[in-house]
């Protein structure tokens, strides 16, 4: 590989994990390790200047592919994290500015994986100021993502994948708001088997997976809807798992993801999930060549990060917050939800196999309670066979419907396949409900916040979404407020009231926040916690039944000390 879009060396050495490599003047720097978790570049600042471009180690694919052949359950991998050294705006040689035009500064950086069919990035960090994009680019018509600061939680960024071995970063910046942007990388995930484009032979999903866009489907739209497909990084490999937008009995956007515990079961891991929604087929294919995946286009809408809320091994379940709200033109639909412990006469299945579009799976007998795998026991769901469709890797996490619609649990996992009548199992939601008899082993303090007993809750689309994104400076000890003018409500505010608030700031120890309501109620969302931690992204659930809905709602910061300053940079009301 060589050419001016690549770095040239002369009678350079690169050290690499201990390595010295001596590049002959004129060949690219491709540093290939050969094993299956490809190591960190040092002296990764020197290989920057000499060109516009760094190409990445790759790893021994034939290795990883040997390995998966031999793994047994568990998350479905798609590719390896490759770690990087230096790449932070400012440093020597990462990437260069200039001036865009009408206003805007441009940052542009080219990054390559040989043989990689798709990269994602982990942004250490990553702060946009209002008016900002970052824009990753791969070859090819419609293969790039537009990040904007509306997308993103506090500090860290995992960012939605691209396809190919080849991508640039692009950052338009208001040029008066340069300084305040701030981008570094701690890895890209080389992605070598293929999630959103032709697969090869052996990586196709199962050719009787039903498309959710065939006849069998039909009725079970708003099910779909509630289905996403997500991604994850773990011990240096990333994978792909299915989960499930959950309603609660606040009725409210608060987006509760469901998925398994052995897919994600920490902290650590969940900040890394990038959730892809409506990854979908418009046609219901043959069976001849629904195996291949689709094209990549169809998986526009995306999020990343999330919070753990609850998780237990026992019936395999996890739940997590995504950290923003769900993107309204993936018209969500929080999934209605049944946790009386009693059998479905028939069950429905949604799900990624193999990390493609969705598919829909029948079963069209009662499933059975059971341990996993058939043990003795009661934690589990037993599917006894797929009338139509099948799961494979990738399904792990996703739902289990019963005839009546309401999710009763998720895939732990089983050994159902194309041209087999076995099993698989789902925890089961009734046994999740009080899980390990706290709230962090447990569905009900989130999925029931006002503690009602309710044993069903009907799945519901919402409506009722208002935002205020325009700065508001947050100068030393002042006190500054921004509005949003709610019209077209009837009666008073809900009790679940879903307040959304994004200020920029360093040391968000100096700040106090509250909501104020048209008839003058305060609600405090943030008093002085956190300390020297930069930024306050949070999610608040208030009730705010006593004022009218229509009127102008206020957010109003205080900043109670010297030194530290910031902005409001958007904030939300979802009623």
């Amino acid at each position: 590989m060589t050419g001016a879009n690549y770095h040239e060396l002369g009678d350079m050495k690169m050290r690499v994990s201990g390595l010295t490599l001596l590049a002959p003047l004129g060949a690219a720097l491709l540093l290939a390790l050969g094993s299956a978790q490809a190591r960190s570049v040092e002296g990764v600042d020197d290989a920057f200047a000499l060109g516009r471009a760094v190409v990445l180690p790759s790893p021994d694919v034939s290795k990883l592919l040997l390995d998966d052949a031999k793994s047994s359950g568990g998350p479905y991998r798609y590719g390896v994290q490759i770690p990087v050294a230096g790449m932070r705006l400012g440093s020597k040689g990462f990437g260069e500015w200039r001036n865009g035009g009408d206003g805007f500064a441009v940052w542009q950086f080219e990054l390559i994986s040989p043989a990689a069919k798709s990269l994602d990035f982990e942004f250490t960090k990553l702060r946009l100021p209002q008016g900002a994009t970052l824009t990753i680019r791969g070859t090819g018509k419609d293969n790039e993502r537009v990040i904007t600061p509306e997308q993103l939680g506090s500090g860290s960024y995992w960012s939605p994948y691209v396809s190919g071995e080849r991508a640039t970063l692009e950052l338009r910046v208001p040029s008066t708001k340069r300084a305040q942007a701030e981008l570094a990388i701690g890895s890209v995930t080389h992605g070598y088997r293929g999630l959103f484009e032709q697969a090869e032979a052996g990586q196709k999903s199962g050719s009787c997976n039903i498309d959710t866009a065939c006849a069998t489907g039909n009725g079970w739209h708003d099910q779909m809807s509630s289905v996403g497909q997500y991604t994850f990084s773990s011990g240096g490999s990333s994978y792909v798992c299915t989960g499930t937008l959950m309603a609660n009995t606040g009725v409210t956007a608060t987006p509760y993801f469901l998925t398994a515990n052995h897919c994600m079961s920490t902290q650590t891991v969940a900040s890394t999930i990038v959730v892809y929604w409506n990854y979908q087929g418009a046609n219901c294919r043959a069976t001849s060549t629904s195996g291949t995946a689709l094209s990549k286009t169809i998986a526009s809408h995306s999020q990343s990060g999330s919070t753990l809320r609850a998780t237990n091994a026992a019936s395999d379940f996890t739940l997590l917050q995504l950290s923003t709200n769900v993107p309204a033109a993936a018209s969500p639909y929080w999934s209605g939800w049944d946790r009386s412990g009693t059998a479905p006469t028939s069950a429905r299945g949604i799900h990624h196999p193999a990390g493609h579009e969705k598919r829909f799976s029948v079963d069209n007998n009662a499933v059975t309670t059971s341990g996993y795998g058939g043990a003795s026991g009661t934690t589990h769901w037993r599917v006894g066979n797929w009338e139509s469709g099948t799961t494979e890797g990738g399904s792990s996490g996703s739902g289990l419907w019963s005839q009546n619609k309401l999710l009763v649990g998720q895939l732990h996992g089983g050994s159902a396949a194309c041209g087999n009548t076995l099993s698989d199992y789902y925890g089961r939601l009734s046994v999740s409900w009080t899980g390990g008899g706290t709230s962090s082993t447990r569905l009900s303090n989130w999925l029931d916040p006002g503690n009602t007993g309710a044993t069903t809750r009907a799945g519901y689309r919402l409506t009722g979404h208002f935002q205020n994104t325009t700065d508001i400076t947050i100068s030393d000890n002042a006190t500054v407020e921004s509005a949003i003018t709610v019209s077209g409500r009837t009666g008073n505010a809900p009790t679940t009231l879903s307040v959304t608030t994004r200020i920029v700031h360093t040391y968000v120890g100096d700040l106090k926040v509250d909501l104020v309501a048209p008839n003058g109620s305060i609600f405090t969302l943030h008093n002085r916690t956190g300390a020297g931690e930069d930024n306050l992204y949070k999610v608040s659930i208030v009730n705010a039944s006593a004022s009218v809905a229509n009127g102008v709602w206020k957010l109003r910061v205080n900043d109670n000390a010297a030194g530290d300053v910031g902005y409001i940079d958007a904030w939300t009301l979802q009623f």
